[in-house]
């Protein structure tokens, strides 16, 4: 019986050592993961700009680049650190994305049906936080009982579009990934939602 006992102790002590030591390494990993961004001086507001910066890069504009710098070894907070000008780029599409999935997500619910495409300046429902992209282009909208659709003209647009002139197929829709910003020919940005059943 005492054998069993000292075997028991002499685990659970072994199980105390591996826990402190593997919280010590978590807590070491993550101070080197995050220290570039801590000496910088920019901090937790750095961090967080790359992360949607990359975000922006990969979900927002399908551009699957989540490792800028692969090639030299670098990660996204030396690429961007060394680009800032693709650090604000990147931000504006995750704005874009971030307010056009809030627009989709209401009307996906079945709140708001919309027979036609309605600009976001004129609909009461949109959030006004939500109602301009990151250029400050109004959206267009469109909810049937399919789907929502939120269109921005994009980063090149000098204005925002006329909705009452758009025109997206099914056809276009049933090729695109939902939830993301998809990219068309003319320079608009296209996100879709199913909607809910």
């Amino acid at each position: 019986m005492k054998k069993y006992v000292r075997i028991s102790l002499v685990v659970l002590a072994s199980m105390a050592v591996l826990g402190i030591a593997g919280r010590y390494f978590v807590e070491w990993s993550l101070n080197r993961a995050f220290q570039p961004a801590m000496k910088e001086g920019g901090g937790l507001r750095q961090l967080a700009d790359v992360l949607e910066a990359s975000a922006g890069s990969s979900l927002a504009r399908g551009d699957v680049r989540l490792q800028p710098g692969e090639a030299t070894g670098q990660g996204a907070l030396a690429f961007y650190q060394k680009n800032p000008e693709a650090l604000q780029r990147d931000k504006k599409y995750f704005e874009t994305w971030h307010s056009a999935l809030a627009i989709a997500d209401v009307g996906r619910k079945g709140e708001h049906k919309l027979g036609q495409w309605e600009s976001s300046a004129a609909a009461t429902w949109i959030a006004p936080a939500q109602k301009a992209d990151a250029w400050g282009h109004a959206f267009c909208v469109e909810s049937d009982q399919q789907w929502t659709v939120v269109v921005s003209p994009g980063p090149q647009a000098l204005s925002s579009l006329d909705c009452s002139t758009l025109k997206v197929s099914g056809d276009e829709l049933a090729t695109m990934p939902q939830g993301r910003l998809n990219p068309h020919a003319s320079g608009a940005l296209i996100l879709f939602l199913k909607r809910s059943g």
